[in-house]
């Protein structure tokens, strides 16, 4: 066997290695370990009182911001003893993407009709 032969075959099982050992770690360590769901008790607990503004009757119901309150340095948040407690608790995940709109089409259709409208060729 030639030397960078050698050094390919050794650094191909290093690499094989590490990768079971770093899988076999991240396997073993789900132990004590708690996920933030909806309407879980952690949740609740990180519930503010700020407006949601996700309906249109929430939007409307919003008062317009004085900038004059606002001006100035900004104060920096503390974060209470349950939101430390939960963030050191909390695992990153992230959630799959829905299937698309079927009534997407016809909508579009139905608000944008000039869009939709065969084009006529440029050159005739």
């Amino acid at each position: 066997m030639s030397s960078k032969r050698k050094l390919r075959y050794v650094a191909t099982k290093v690499l094989a290695v590490a990768s079971l050992w770093s899988v076999a770690a991240y396997a073993g360590s789900d132990d004590g370990t708690a996920v933030i769901q909806r309407e879980s008790e952690n949740a609740k607990a990180l519930k503010l009182d700020e407006p949601s503004y996700q309906t249109r009757e929430e939007r409307l119901k919003a008062k317009p911001l004085d900038w004059r309150a606002t001006s100035g340095k900004p104060k920096r948040r503390t974060l209470t003893n349950a939101e430390k407690e939960s963030l050191r608790k909390a695992k990153p995940e992230s959630t799959e993407g829905g299937a698309p709109d079927p009534q997407a089409d016809a909508e579009a259709r139905k608000l944008h009709p000039d869009d939709w409208k065969p084009k006529s060729p440029a050159n005739r």
